[in-house]
């Protein structure tokens, strides 16, 4: 009789859990790789302690994967948990602050023959037949999947918006007359991943400012911010001799500003961005209408 009243007691306590709306923020920060992936080192440490303390201001209950721990097995596994832990209505916001790359796209759904990927701590910068094949890399695809089981978690009425600190690829033209940090850490390559040493990158520099998103029926609204456009490379900022990444930088200063979460903040961050760096242009996909 015990076992039967405290079983329905815990069944009590997760169906008020999900009754009150909650809010999520899964951090990943890499600032250090294996010496022998390649990847130089850059300052998402310090994202991340600019951010979590902003996020439990507000109220998130925040879950952090650092270095040695956001290896793509790390990472994949946090996505899956987030997605068991959310439910209806809650708002989730998803947080990367490390290295990306261009790849050659593997299943022929990109236009430009090219996948972006994030770079967790165990995947190397090129292709080595037999040692590394790209296996831990993840893929826009890859995520994707994980962002649609949150957003069907969610349902009509929750939100997700993810963040992404990392360049894609490519170089960006600056003008002459602008002067900023050139010892500035770079997050990612312009050389993509590829089995093909003589690969050569499309010359698509198409800047996409905004873009608005389907919003499948039984699914949450979506936000995705990323730091800079698929062909440019993403420069770090130095605030009072400190090294950030610039969207991070941008969301911090939108939180810091913020009294309560408003999931509507995200062109605030889109504007930040833009004044802290010319160099780089950040792009908003939303299923909000622009």
């Amino acid at each position: 009789m015990m076992k039967k009243w405290f079983s329905i007691g815990i069944l009590s306590i997760v169906s008020l859990c999900c009754l009150a709306q909650q809010k999520h923020a899964l951090i990943i920060t890499i600032s250090v790789y294996p010496t022998e992936s390649g990847w130089s080192k850059i300052n998402s440490d310090n994202d991340r302690t600019l951010l979590v303390p902003e996020f439990e201001r507000l109220g998130f209950k925040v879950t952090t994967l650092t270095n040695e721990q956001a290896t793509k097995l790390g990472i994949t596994q946090s996505l899956s948990q987030l997605a068991k832990q959310v439910c209806k209505d809650d708002y989730v916001c998803i947080h990367f602050s490390c290295h990306g790359q261009q790849m050659e796209d593997d299943n022929q759904d990109e236009a430009d023959g090219l996948d972006e990927a994030l770079i967790p701590y165990d995947a190397s910068l090129s292709y080595q037949e037999g040692i590394y094949e790209g296996n831990n890399h993840l893929r826009d695809d890859e995520i994707e999947k994980h962002l649609a089981s949150i957003r069907q978690k969610l349902g009509e009425n929750g939100s997700l918006l993810v963040t992404f600190d990392a360049c894609h690829s490519g170089t960006v033209d600056r003008a002459e007359e602008y002067v900023e940090d050139d010892d500035a850490p770079i997050r990612g390559t312009s050389a993509v991943f590829s089995s093909n040493p003589f690969f050569i990158s499309p010359e698509s520099k198409k800047v996409e400012r905004n873009n608005t998103l389907s919003k499948p029926e039984g699914m949450s609204s979506l936000h995705i911010i990323s730091a800079c456009q698929s062909f440019q490379r993403n420069f770090e900022t130095k605030k009072e001799g400190k090294y950030y990444g610039t969207l991070s930088y941008a969301f911090y200063r939108v939180l810091k500003g913020s009294h309560t979460w408003n999931v509507n903040s995200y062109p605030l961050i889109e504007k930040e961005v833009r004044q802290l760096s010319i160099r780089q242009i950040p792009m908003v996909e939303s299923t909000y209408a622009f």
